[in-house]
């Protein structure tokens, strides 16, 4: 095991304790531990915001498509940027206003209250449906750390998962809420360096564009964002495969929740569309010089960033540099284990076990569910031999059907009834888990679809 490379990755790892640690006791409520009592500057809300979203799948996933189909995946990029601007322009300023007139701590409880269902149907599903994709999406995370451990240290893909699994729950359920959205600005600006850096170097290193364009041809390899005016309709449907999905993200949502002012939403924009601009630029290029630094001999194509970093820079620089990974896929997964441990106690605790529950008492239960869901992720890990990239498009896929139809029908349709929500709730995410077994399309706009469809046609049959 190479020491040097240790270091830099243990210099990370206590950064990030430290901050949980930190903010620790400002974390003794169930609302300063789920929101950070909604005070959260603009900031720190953009880069968290962006961070939580990208994953491993910024450093793994969209490289490895990008040097295996060319310049048109980049038209993923276009779209998440796209969804993402439409998501703090539409989404965000209503949904915090309403959020909290509702006191509403979590997005179940929130469809809830809006869609007025005291039965307490829409929590559970909803909350199921969410726990459900959240194991897909940290699992994701730790697949992806897993190539990260084995390319450093060689280490077993068993021991790099359950290290992984530890840090990201260990900061999460000390520090709560303003320590994941501290820990995501921190991470945030941290893998916006290291990710311009690699492909910088890399794109010198291999005798720039002359290079990179000799090799895509001899690979076969497109370099156009669009080759054919054929190819358009195919461009959109990539592109709004991946941008509707930011309508429904819980992880990413909750953030739009958190922050301490509407007004300063647009500020949040600005800052947070700018950063993710120049990751996912920077992580295609990860790809596009990829083409000519490995001449096609790359086994693994996720191992782009990886195996670049290494052959570059020193042992310790690009230990660092491989932290971004870390940073990355754990900005992510704490959100996920945040919000899926907050459904835990206010969704299910709260609502069918103890409705007298004091926050102290919440506090832990909404612990213990983060630790549940996160060794829920671990355990599918265990024998998963699934890629970062499928991992994350079934997942993320599966939380913008089955809730992205649900937040517009709440901020902009009136007098949607409480089973008009739920049927459209369970047809988006039905239709998007099965949707892959049975079709090779991409499953985000047929369950998007299904679920605004049958959310429509069950507003005209239910009315209450």
């Amino acid at each position: 095991m190479d020491t040097v490379l240790l270091s830099a990755f243990i210099l990370y790892f206590i950064t990030l304790i430290g901050i949980g640690l930190f903010f620790y006791k400002r974390n003794q409520s169930t609302e300063s531990f789920m929101l950070g009592d909604r005070s959260t500057n603009y900031y720190v809300t953009a880069v968290a915001t962006q961070a939580s979203d990208m994953g491993s799948w910024l450093f793994l996933g969209f490289p490895a498509v990008v040097l295996v189909g060319g310049m048109f995946e980049v038209w993923t990029a276009i779209g998440l940027v796209t969804g993402m601007f439409a998501a703090w322009t539409f989404i965000a300023p209503r949904l915090r206003e309403k959020t909290a007139q509702l006191n509403a701590l979590t997005l179940s409880s929130y469809f809830a209250d809006v869609f007025q269902d005291k039965s307490g149907a829409l929590q559970l599903v909803s909350s199921c449906f969410a726990l459900f994709f959240f194991t897909f999406y940290i699992t994701s995370g730790l697949v992806g750390l897993s190539l990260v451990f084995s390319s450093a240290f060689g280490m077993s893909y068993h021991v790099g998962i359950v290290v992984s699994v530890v840090t990201a729950a260990l900061y999460t359920l000390v520090g709560g809420f303003v320590a994941v959205a501290w820990c995501d600005f921190f991470q945030g600006l941290f893998l916006l360096a290291m990710i311009i850096s690699v492909p910088s170097f890399g794109f010198f290193s291999v005798g720039g564009l002359p290079a990179i364009t000799a090799a895509a041809e001899l690979q076969n390899i497109s370099l156009s964002v669009l080759s054919s005016p054929r190819e358009m309709l195919s461009a959109l449907f990539l592109a709004a495969s991946w941008g509707l999905g930011y309508f429904g993200q819980p992880h990413i949502l909750v953030n739009f929740m958190g922050i301490d002012d509407v007004r300063n939403i647009k500020h949040a924009r600005a800052v947070g569309i700018v950063w993710q601009t120049f990751v996912l630029l920077s992580s295609a290029a990860i790809g596009i010089v990829g083409i000519a630094f490995f001449a096609g001999q790359l086994a693994n194509p996720e191992l782009v960033f990886i195996d670049m970093a290494l052959a570059i820079f020193h042992p310790f620089i690009a230990g660092l540099i491989l932290c971004a990974i870390f940073a990355a896929t754990l900005s992510t997964m704490d959100s996920l284990i945040l919000v899926a441990g907050s459904m835990c106690a206010q969704d299910l605790y709260k609502q069918f076990v103890n409705r007298s529950a004091q926050a102290k008492q919440l506090l832990w239960v909404s612990r213990l569910g983060s630790i549940a869901i996160a060794c829920a992720a671990l355990a599918l890990a265990w024998k998963s031999d699934a890629s970062v990239y499928a991992l994350v498009n079934y997942a993320w896929s599966g939380l913008g059907s089955t809730f992205g139809p649900l937040v517009i029908a709440s901020l902009y349709m009136k007098q949607v009834s409480k089973n008009a929500a739920l049927a459209g709730l369970v047809a988006g995410g039905v239709t998007s888990a099965l949707w892959p077994f049975f079709f090779a399309s991409l499953p985000l706009i047929p369950g998007f679809l299904a679920g605004l469809i049958v959310l429509y046609l069950s507003g005209k049959l239910f009315k209450s």
